[in-house]
């Protein structure tokens, strides 16, 4: 005897969705039969469990597909935006700080940085990164499509997998071999493209049977798409927590229908039988009429005092929320507990979301990487070869930092760790090394001007100003400290010329 268990999926729309990726053999051909079959078979099992989701997201639950109570009762229909409000809090934790990226060390990595820096802002990257992880966060997974501009520069677009697939091959290394992507025109045909790693195939079933139609040579030499996943699962962040979601819009909705139904109460006459014309209908007017013919029962009238499960009801929709927002591992940050939380018991109550963001910190950071592979592929200079692997990828979490007590902290530290451990407790301080460098450079600064550039030690050899010590004196300039003629004198004698030193400040403002 066999058991067969169904989830929450099952349940509201009669069947199993399959979460599993296309695999097929190393070395398969994508004819048009396959194609044919990849798509229906991502319609059919796949897309019912993406749809769901995706109307979770837009507050779409089954309390508005219920069927309508009769006229004379209450059918108020309710849902919490649940779903939006769990996925907006975690991608302002998650991503709200955009990623940073730097190459470092050898020559020529100036340009390397240059072209990535000017690659990021022409494709709007940090607007389609943040796409890509809410989309990761609503379906488990979302896709990157690289294509090539009209100006034969690389490009990218966050994809959703609501239309598109990625097919990978049967080895353990579950290689990408296809990307496709359709819809549906006017007429309702499918109209789509899929790539391999040499062309872009255009397709449609505008004739009755899948055919392909037009190909076109792309230069990523690779599949030019990458899947950013929330998890190895590729789960939601809000899937777990659905049924929580219904059954709190269902109890939500039942008890205003509750406060609508005792708010209009019903009336009793008693004792006395009124005439039919006052007597209307019962469930219009909610009036009730007791009478017996030998008078014996005085008249009266009151209202009937109805039930009250106002304390049943409010427990229930308190444990729900907490329920939600426990199991999606995603706190409430507009609970009044947040904002007087210290800085250790704030870090302590984000910890479980802090976990879920290392987790897909680590697939999107995999997911970043194969970017920069592809970009690394492209003809374009000078971003070739394996110069993807030296690039530092740095995410942060946005949360709200207690720099007093982060003071503190550093402080007590003094005399015991390095002065780079030191400052490194402090979340203003993005690149210990380069804090320390500037400090000394403004003590040196600050020395100069009071010795009035002499040297302190008179076997001192003349050296040549650092770029430090400059930027000491222009920030300083910037600040107001200094007058233009005082900031000229000391870079002077630094040993800045007099014309350099004019330059440095005619480039500050201009900047400014």
């Amino acid at each position: 005897m066999s058991h067969e268990f169904h989830s929450f999926y099952y349940d509201q729309m009669g069947d199993e969705p399959v979460t599993d990726d296309f695999v097929v053999p190393v070395g398969t051909e994508l004819t048009e039969k396959l194609l044919q079959e990849l798509i229906d078979e991502h319609k059919d099992k796949h897309l019912p469990r993406l749809q769901y989701l995706a109307a979770a997201y837009k507050t779409h639950y089954e309390i508005f597909g219920r069927d309508k109570k009769p006229d004379y009762k209450p059918d108020n229909r309710l849902a919490a935006d649940m779903a939006y409000d769990i996925t907006e809090t975690f991608e302002g934790y998650f991503i709200g700080i955009p990623v940073d990226i730097k190459i470092d060390g050898e020559s020529g990595d100036a340009q390397k940085a240059e072209y990535l820096k000017t690659y990021y802002r022409r494709n709007h990257q940090e607007d389609t990164d943040a796409e890509l992880s809410k989309m990761a966060s609503k379906f488990g997974y979302s896709y990157e499509m690289f294509y090539q501009d009209d100006e034969g520069k690389p490009r990218s677009v966050a994809v959703s997998p609501l239309t598109s697939f990625m097919v990978y091959d049967d080895s353990v290394l579950k290689r990408p071999l296809f990307f496709v992507r359709y819809s549906y025109d006017e007429e309702g045909r499918i109209v789509g493209s899929y790539s391999d790693s040499q062309y872009v195939i255009k397709f449609d079933d505008k004739s009755g049977a899948m055919e392909f139609v037009d190909i076109d040579e792309h230069y990523f030499h690779a599949v030019p798409a990458v899947c950013f996943m929330q998890n190895i699962e590729k789960r939601g962040l809000y899937e777990g927590v659905l049924n929580l979601i219904e059954a709190y819009n269902r109890v939500l909705s039942e008890k205003a229908n509750d406060v609508e139904y005792f708010s209009d109460a019903y009336m009793v006459i008693e004792g006395m039988e009124l005439p039919d014309d006052f007597k209307k209908d019962l469930k219009e007017y909610k009036l009730i009429n007791l009478y017996n013919n030998n008078g014996e029962v005085p008249t009266k009238a009151y209202f009937m005092p109805k039930p009250d499960a106002d304390g049943e009801q409010e427990n229930l929709i308190n444990r729900l929320e907490m329920l939600i927002f426990k199991m999606a591992m995603v706190p409430d940050i507009t609970d009044e507990s947040f904002s007087t939380a210290s800085g250790t018991a704030l870090k302590m109550r984000l910890m479980p979301m802090s976990n879920l963001a290392r987790n897909k910190e680590r697939k999107f950071v995999y997911g970043i990487q194969e970017r920069l592979k592809l970009l690394a592929n492209y003809p374009d200079k000078p971003f070739t070869g394996d110069d993807w692997e030296r690039v530092e990828i740095v995410m942060h979490r946005n949360m709200p930092e207690d720099l007093a007590s982060e003071a503190d902290v550093a402080s007590r530290l003094s005399g015991i760790v390095s002065e780079e451990t030191q400052l490194s407790v402090l979340s203003c301080v993005d690149d210990a090394k380069s804090e320390i460098e500037r400090k000394n450079a403004e003590k040196e600064a600050r020395v100069q001007v009071v010795t009035d550039g002499l040297p302190t030690n008179r076997t001192e050899k003349k050296r040549e100003p650092t770029m430090y010590e400059i930027t000491s004196i222009l920030s300083q300039r910037k600040r107001g400290q200094l007058t233009r003629n005082n900031a000229i004198e000391m870079m002077k004698r630094i040993g800045v010329d007099e014309d350099d030193a004019i330059r440095y400040l005619n480039d500050k403002d201009e900047g400014e």
